[in-house]
């Protein structure tokens, strides 16, 4: 664990070194990323896993020998799990196959109450007819949301602040929204 002035650092700041150190280090700047994806996303394999840090960090982040790169990667990130008392599994059973943090915590319990009102919203007639979808009309329609969920944030927050220019605007939503200091 980090000394105690080190963790009575303001976040910011602890984050921002903490990029700032990534940056000069690709190894660990992907191994941030796997731990980031292996804690939010359940069930990824190796492949799929390889995929996702990929589509952040550009093809060929891995480097000349991809799979010895990703099993170094696995071998420190179970490391750093377990001094946090958590145990990344890896299974291979159909259906559940993929990594898994044991001992993950839930949802919290107001998290978990939204979501369950808003399942129950939905009717079974949207239900079907969201099955029929084809998958790139179910990807259409999930990024056209997105889209249009930026655009009224964006608007609602140039009128809470008016001198605010649109592409600045934008920015700041997505930094809110990602909780990122720059947005691509």
């Amino acid at each position: 664990m980090f000394p105690v002035f080190i963790q009575r650092l303001p976040r910011e700041l602890f984050l921002s070194f903490l990029y700032e150190i990534t940056q000069l280090m690709p190894s660990l700047q992907r191994r941030m990323i796997m731990l980031g994806i292996l804690w939010h996303e359940s069930g990824l394999t190796k492949p799929a896993l390889q995929a996702r840090v990929e589509a952040q960090l550009g093809s060929g982040c891995f480097g000349i020998q991809p799979t010895l790169a990703l099993a170094r990667d696995i071998r420190i990130i179970r490391q750093v799990l377990q001094g946090a008392g958590y145990r990344l599994k890896y299974s291979r059973k159909p259906g559940s196959a993929g990594y898994q943090i044991t001992d993950r915590p839930g949802l919290e319990p107001i998290l978990e109450k939204k979501l369950l009102s808003a399942v129950a919203e939905v009717s079974p007639e949207q239900a079907e007819i969201f099955a029929l979808l084809t998958p790139a009309e179910r990807v259409w329609q999930g990024a056209t949301l997105s889209d249009q969920l930026l655009a009224q944030a964006v608007r609602r927050l140039r009128q809470e602040q008016p001198e605010m220019k649109e592409a600045e605007a934008q920015r700041e939503v997505l930094r809110r929204m990602y909780q990122v200091d720059g947005a691509r």
